[in-house]
């Protein structure tokens, strides 16, 4: 009977944690796509606040990274939301229109390729967003 109890609690235990860490949907994954980036986009805007930023990174996991090898390498969550209120606060973000449009998405296993335009020059960018439940997890960029 110990070891029956012992089974029951084992099974209802991980069987949470597979709820807390099932993967998304396309569509699902492709949703969050579309919630960061608006969420990015609104970041950059002139009257943006730290609220904002909040909102933002309340979408990325506690151990988000962000990497960017041609721009500096590897940024952690803590590091990345320091830089980005610190360039708020100094009045850094002035866009008045968005900086970023998705133009294409291509779901896989726990992440999404994401092809956006800058709106100002015209760049095509390939980002990898990778999701660990809903959260991102992980944001890699290859482009220049």
């Amino acid at each position: 009977m110990k070891y029956m109890v012992m089974l029951f609690f084992c099974f209802y235990s991980l069987q949470g944690y597979a709820s807390e860490t099932a993967e998304l949907t396309s569509a699902e994954l492709k949703s969050k796509v579309v919630e960061i980036n608006n969420a990015q986009n609104k970041v950059m805007m002139l009257g943006s606040t730290t609220a904002d930023v909040d909102v933002l990174f309340s979408l990325y996991t506690e151990d988000f990274v962000y990497i960017h090898e041609i721009y500096g390498g590897t940024y952690t969550r803590e590091h990345l939301y320091n830089n980005t209120v610190k360039y708020l606060k100094k009045g850094g973000y002035k866009r008045v229109d968005d900086r970023y449009k998705i133009i294409r998405m291509i779901p896989g296993l726990n992440a999404v390729a994401v092809e956006r335009l800058e709106t100002d020059d015209g760049a095509k960018h390939l980002a990898v967003f990778e999701f660990e439940g809903s959260k991102v997890k992980k944001i890699t960029e290859y482009w220049e």
